[in-house]
């Protein structure tokens, strides 16, 4: 198995540990998912010495994320960095990410300096290295303090920390128990049993799935799950992506394409009507409101069910890993990075960001993420419990039922997901057929491959 999926493994099995020794029944969410295209080309730059105390004069520094969903919890956490460090402040931007990484590839190409911005870890962080936008951080005492080496070692791009990670957290199945109850549908194991109960919920008159493919990215989070899932696990092509990114291999060379278009227009056609129409947060809606039985999704949406039917969050829903074959072996638990912080290698307030960073690793930051944003962190010692649908998991944590589905396209860096988005768009409509989707993605490759 690849060296970068035992690593994410490790990563895995050190929140697995965490989480088996927490006992609180904290609730929990964070903001979303996915990755597109940024590029840079500014000069390498050297890794800048730890800091050691806040700077004596007032600086002012700049923090851009893409939790927008979470843009009030995520200030209570920079005000409380503030409080204790009075000479810093930080000037938050959050931004929607459908729009993230095109507005920060337009402020790099600009020389709008962001000192501090989340990132995802993989192909947007290679991109920066390779074009020297990042501050090397591999030197940093507050690293090794805060994290574990395998975390580290996971997410370092060429041998050497530029991010320091931040969040984490499952991708599966929230489900509505009443429902499930009401027409005795277990929780289903295989692909073929998800779409039975699918089946069984719309003949009922529900709606089976909340799609809000309005944004781009909850189609982009599942498709760019399900199809390397397929690739790597049950075709046995754990290397397609690299492959693909030199133009080694090809679309129509894979077979989990076909099984990517099959399982898409199955879970289209068992959407919600208006897919296409209606967003992220009118899903969740749905969902909270008891109008649909299951969403694909990570934590995220806990805080807002919580707030709108705490009925419904502290009993009535459950999780369930996504199983995107028919071999119950292979259907793990999906468990991915999410945000990490980089700074940039052209900020002229470095020692205030090291310290801004220095900060986010800590327990007491760890907490606040937990509490507030909702999702799980890597920082040592710090809260788990999330919330009791999540409970649900801890019998594939505690196994090590676990896998990475993003480490297959890590080392790759050709945004080819905003592509696949919209030619699965044209094939919901029938405006392309499966085969004209596939050469068209080819097509589109064979011009931005290495």
């Amino acid at each position: 198995m690849k060296k970068r999926l035992s690593l994410a493994l490790c990563t895995i099995l050190l929140m697995s540990l965490i989480a088996a020794c927490g006992n609180n029944k904290d609730a929990t969410e964070s903001a979303a998912p996915a990755a597109s295209d940024a590029a840079a080309t500014v000069a390498p730059a050297e890794a800048t010495a730890a800091p050691t105390a806040a700077p004596e004069k007032p600086v002012t520094i700049s923090f851009m994320h893409f939790k927008s969903d979470a843009t009030d919890a995520i200030q209570k956490i920079v005000d409380q960095f503030q409080k204790e460090n009075p000479t810093i402040t930080v000037e938050v931007t959050p931004v929607k990410f459908d729009d993230y990484y095109t507005l920060l590839k337009t402020k790099i190409a600009s020389g709008d300096v962001i000192d501090v911005f989340s990132i995802n870890y993989g192909s947007q962080t290679k991109l920066l290295v390779d074009g020297g936008y990042l501050e090397d951080l591999t030197s940093q005492p507050f690293l090794k303090e805060h994290f574990d080496e395998a975390v580290l070692s996971n997410q370092a791009t060429d041998g050497k920390n530029y991010i320091m990670p931040l969040n984490s957290g499952p991708i599966a199945v929230f489900y509505n128990k009443k429902i499930f109850s009401d027409l005795g549908i277990e929780i289903p194991r295989t692909y073929d049993a998800l779409m039975a109960a699918a089946k069984k919920i719309k003949e009922s008159g529900k709606t089976p799935f909340a799609l809000g493919w309005k944004d781009g990215w909850p189609l982009g989070m599942w498709a760019q799950r399900d199809l390397p899932s397929n690739t790597a696990l049950v075709e046995n092509m754990p290397d397609f992506f690299e492959k693909l990114e030199t133009g080694a291999a090809k679309f129509a060379d894979n077979p989990a394409m076909k099984t990517l278009l099959t399982h898409a227009k199955e879970y289209f056609d068992n959407g919600n009507k208006d897919q296409l129409g209606v967003d992220y947060n009118g899903a969740v809606d749905m969902f909270a409101k008891g109008d649909a039985a299951m969403m694909y999704v990570g934590t995220w949406p806990l805080a807002d069910i919580q707030k709108k039917n705490p009925e419904l969050y502290n009993t009535g829903m459950g999780y369930f890993p996504y199983p995107f074959s028919n071999d119950v072996e292979k259907n793990k638990l999906e468990f991915n990075p999410d945000a990490s912080l980089a700074i940039s290698s052209k900020s002229t307030h470095k020692e205030a960001a090291l310290k801004f960073l220095s900060y986010m690793g800590t327990k007491e930051a760890g907490d606040m993420w937990v509490d507030n944003v909702k999702t799980l962190v890597f920082n040592k010692g710090a809260k788990t419990n999330l919330a009791p649908a999540v409970d649900e998991l801890k019998q594939y944590i505690d196994a090590g039922q676990m896998y990475d589905s993003q480490s297959y396209l890590a080392k790759t860096t050709i945004a080819w997901g905003d592509q696949l988005n919209q030619d699965l768009q044209k094939f919901f409509f029938n405006k392309m057929t499966g085969e004209e989707l596939i050469k068209d993605m080819d097509d589109w490759v064979a011009k931005n491959h290495k």
